[in-house]
């Protein structure tokens, strides 16, 4: 449980993000009130980014030169000194301006994950087929793990420094951020939620190949319940909480 804020780290992973990253450390830099640190993790950009991330003189770099977006992220935690890190895209598409409001709510809450939930802005940037994929595996996740979310791919997140250091993530790609939730249930984590607005992506184009990525989470998220431990908490969750919504 989170109860107290020594630093936040937020940690953006990168690849060919110049039209965005500037405004995204600027708006950080300007609205997050915490003390913070800000970690781009990059993987070797070739449209400038790195050297637009440099002349903020605002963040730590980091050159991550194996592709993959769960690798960039296991790299910016494994350097974060945070006790608290925020997860986030780089491409604009997330509102960083909602930073505080998700690392309050963890504070309420005494929570060890808040996801930023997409699925309640009015605007619905975002694609009808990623928002039908999005709910097929959310669903999905929520039946087998016995969790009550609405938005599991959503990118924008909170979490407790100590609580994924308890976890071994192994995922490369986009499947990690499925695995991290598998992984917070099997331990009893408590993850919650709060609404934040999505935008249309403005510059590159993005990372996510949607069929591929899908068999990967839909994998990990079987591959993830046949384990004999975390089926037992599940069942245990779903006994406990089958009669509160």
């Amino acid at each position: 449980m989170t109860s107290k804020v020594e630093m936040v780290s937020v940690v953006i992973p990168t690849l060919n993000e110049a039209g965005t990253i500037k405004e995204a450390i600027d708006t950080i830099e300007r609205y997050v009130t915490y003390p913070k640190e800000i970690i781009i993790v990059d993987s070797n950009s070739t449209d400038g980014t790195i050297e637009i991330v440099k002349d903020t003189n605002l963040c730590r770099l980091i050159i991550e030169p194996r592709r993959g977006y769960g690798i960039a992220l296991r790299t910016g935690i494994k350097n974060a000194k945070g006790n608290i890190i925020i997860m986030v895209d780089a491409d604009g598409t997330y509102e960083f301006k909602h930073i505080d409001q998700l690392v309050n709510r963890m504070l309420e809450k005494d929570a060890d994950m808040v996801l930023a939930t997409r699925m309640y802005d009015p605007n619905k940037a975002m694609g009808f087929l990623n928002f039908l994929g999005n709910k097929a595996i959310t669903l999905t996740y929520d039946f087998f793990y016995s969790q009550f979310l609405s938005d599991s791919q959503s990118g924008f997140r909170a979490i407790s420094h100590k609580a994924i250091d308890n976890v071994t993530l192994k995922e490369t790609d986009m499947a990690f951020a499925t695995e991290m939730l598998i992984q917070f249930a099997r331990e009893g984590y408590n993850m919650v939620e709060i609404p934040t607005t999505y935008k249309p992506r403005t510059y590159g184009k993005t990372k996510l190949k949607p069929f591929k990525s899908g068999i990967e989470i839909f994998t990990t998220i079987f591959k993830g319940f046949l384990d004999a431990k975390t089926f037992r908490v599940c069942y245990s969750h779903w006994k406990k909480n089958r009669f509160k919504r």
